[in-house]
């Protein structure tokens, strides 16, 4: 079975961590790999997770995403979500994943959201 590839990018000047995800997001493991690359969160930081690279996702995947925001929001960390292609975007928003945290198109839209002052 395919699993997604993980990359993650910590940006010192803006305060945030930033996740990509590349592949299907199919299964509770995928989804726990992603938590696993995104949590624990530097004390100032905010997470953006970059899901434009997915290639097909499931009800177990978007049960993921919405434990992963809650998460981040109880450990008082921001988190947004990044999807550049519009159906994937649009299936995030009909789950209500917009109702955790934002749905944007691209990774600029985020920035101020999830940033912190240094």
């Amino acid at each position: 079975m395919l699993a997604p590839a993980l990359t993650a990018h910590t940006d010192l000047h803006r305060h945030h961590v930033a996740v990509t995800v590349s592949g299907p997001l199919t299964t509770a493991d995928h989804t726990d790999a992603l938590r696993e690359a995104c949590m624990p969160l530097p004390r100032t930081y905010g997470l953006i997770v970059n899901l434009s690279g997915v290639t097909v996702i499931t009800d177990a995947g978007l049960r993921g995403l919405r434990q992963l925001a809650s998460a981040v929001h109880a450990t008082g960390h921001r988190i947004a979500f990044v999807c550049s292609e519009l159906i994937l975007r649009a299936e995030l928003v009909l789950a209500d994943l917009d109702t955790l945290a934002p749905v944007l198109q691209a990774d600029e839209q985020a920035f101020p959201i999830v940033g912190y002052a240094a």
